[in-house]
């Protein structure tokens, strides 16, 4: 019997492509959002400092 190949081995790849450009706007969001949380985690700590400096002067 003959061994049984893929019809179209980028039949694959190709639908990986399609599921990518449907998702990139989601992929944007996510890492704006990922983006956001780390400067708002690094905020406190400048105003942190800045109440610092203010009190001092």
């Amino acid at each position: 019997m003959a061994k049984k190949t893929e019809a179209a081995p980028w039949l694959d790849l190709e639908q990986q492509a399609y599921h990518a450009y449907r998702e990139w706007h989601l992929w944007l969001v996510l890492r704006e959002r990922e983006l956001a949380a780390r400067l708002e985690a690094m905020r406190p700590h400048d105003k942190q400092a800045e109440a610092e400096k203010d009190e001092s002067t």
